[in-house]
């Protein structure tokens, strides 16, 4: 199985795992650790008092009415590719990535890491998602884009938007992977791969029957539109 993994990277972690593995000799990297700039998992909340009463940040209004920030050297077409994935989405997906969208860079290339289709960097105030469009098309399609594309906006929703308790209830609701492979694949994946997976899935309505990409993370116990209720409420509160 041809695995290309996306990698999440954080620009103010201390600690950064790498891990060679799978046929591509792809990278991994995964977030080690609460971010500073997080409060109970969450940078942002949605309105004043809860800001107010956690001592996070009030997602700012400026940031809600903007939209991505595409790198000049992001073709008109490459461009138009990020914007359909979005659009392919559920309306409750696409609700909840309007109010962050706003905090992303987006730039399409290679991500830096050989082989790794898809990378997301936190840095503040706002994230920088790389995705390797040519190389997504090459071995998976269209399908493989929109999943690509949905699997990097949910390390974006999951940093800037879901607080602890919400993620650990969710995570609850995705089984483990078959196998533990190069300690980072199957019952291995990482808490923010196995929701950034399950959030591509959710936002499509695609479990990734024969789509081989990812981290090997199993769809969810229970139905995509029961596990994804809590991001439904909090995209209708936004």
């Amino acid at each position: 199985m041809d695995v290309s993994p996306r990698i999440y990277r954080p620009l103010l972690a201390l600690l950064v795992l790498a891990v060679l593995f799978t046929a591509g000799r792809s990278l991994s990297a995964a977030r080690s650790g609460p971010q500073l700039s997080e409060v109970a998992g969450a940078r942002y909340r949605l309105d004043a008092a809860s800001a107010r009463s956690s001592g996070a940040r009030l997602l700012p209004p400026d940031v809600r009415r903007a939209g991505f920030r595409f790198a000049p050297t992001v073709a008109p077409a490459d461009r138009q590719a990020f914007l359909d994935a979005v659009a392919a989405s559920r309306p409750e997906a696409r609700r909840l990535i309007g109010l962050v969208d706003g905090l992303v860079d987006v730039r399409i290339g290679p991500t830096g890491t050989p082989g790794a289709i898809g990378l997301t960097e936190d840095g503040e105030p706002g994230y920088r998602v790389t995705i390797d469009l040519d190389l997504v098309l090459a071995r998976y399609g269209a399908r493989g884009v929109q999943r690509t594309v949905l699997h990097e906006l949910g390390h974006v929703v999951d940093h800037a938007l879901l607080t602890d308790d919400v993620t650990r209830a969710m995570d609850a609701g995705i089984p483990a992977g078959v196998g533990c492979e190069e300690g980072v694949l199957g019952a291995c994946a990482g808490r923010q791969e196995r929701f950034a997976e399950s959030f591509a899935k959710w936002a499509l309505g695609d479990i990734g029957v024969n789509l081989e990409i990812g981290y090997k993370v199993p769809p969810p116990s229970a139905p995509l539109d029961v596990w994804g209720a809590p991001l439904a409420r909090l995209a209708a509160s936004g």
